[in-house]
């Protein structure tokens, strides 16, 4: 196995990441999206130990920082702007000479998750995905959150914030930092929000998908979990993991395991 760092463009913007590759090649490949995190992907060891992994069982596997995050260009787009950054992070790992194209899988953390369903659903090379912790619609996870922390009322002044926002910017006077991004409400309710990646998936055809969540998650929740394999047409799988929370600390090497298996599991049914 060896990693190299790279760069690529997305648009104008330069974006950064490292490469791993196994030591037979060509080798089938991963793209793993991360989660919403100024340091991007290397903020969480789970990235670096799942990419290293994935090498020694003879997977190409390319980690990148999206836009705003890590050493990165640009800024911050609610998952939307992301998406070109993910579109451009496959095409990038696809067309190196260690890898096979025609046998490609996606991971996505959170809202690295739904980036990459909305960013590569439609691209026929995507063989399957694993989602880890990740909500099947924004809108009522963002929701469930602000209240479980501030309670109704809390989510009402939210609400009130993000349309004052249009106005004038009041992170200038109340920053709203979360995991070291300081977000503005309005962009919040207006991009974030609405993203669904079960609405998406509900009237896509798609590969399989494979759900992964902590049974302590404190941003994701079991029944939310449940909900979006249910509204997964076609072949999935939901795995709950005990003990771990939304970062899978304590699990990552189950975490890594479980989701090769699946994509050897996945390659092995298409020979």
């Amino acid at each position: 196995m060896k990693m190299k760092e790279i760069q690529f463009h997305s648009g104008n913007l330069l974006l950064r990441g490292e490469l791993y590759l196994p030591d037979r090649l060509p080798s089938p490949a991963i793209l793993v999206c991360h989660a919403m995190d100024r340091q991007g992907f290397r903020w969480l060891s789970l990235y670096r130990m799942f990419a290293r992994q994935a090498a020694e069982r003879g997977f190409a596997c390319l980690l990148f920082d999206f836009r705003g995050c890590g050493i990165s260009e640009g800024g911050f787009d609610y998952g939307w702007g992301e998406q070109r950054d993910a579109k451009a992070a496959f095409e990038f790992l696809l067309t190196q000479t260690q890898v096979d194209a025609a046998s490609a899988f996606v991971v996505g953390r959170s809202l690295g998750g739904t980036i990459a369903l909305y960013s590569l659903v439609d691209d026929s090379r995507v063989k399957g995905y694993a989602l880890w912790a990740t909500p099947p619609d924004h809108d009522q996870n963002i929701k469930s959150f602000i209240e479980r922390t501030w309670g109704k009322l809390g989510y009402a002044f939210f609400l009130l914030l993000s349309h004052a926002d249009r106005f004038y910017n009041v992170t200038r006077v109340m920053k709203f930092d979360l995991f070291g991004l300081n977000l503005r409400p309005k962009d919040v309710r207006r991009k974030l929000m609405a993203l669904s990646g079960a609405r998406l998936i509900s009237r896509k055809s798609h590969p399989p998908i494979l759900l992964l969540i902590g049974e302590e998650d404190d941003f994701v929740s079991l029944s939310e979990a449940k909900s979006y394999q249910k509204s997964i047409p076609g072949r999935n799988r939901l795995i709950i993991l005990p003990e771990t929370g939304h970062t899978f600390k304590g699990a990552e090497e189950k975490v890594a395991s479980i989701t090769l298996d699946w994509f050897e599991e996945l390659l092995s049914s298409r020979r």
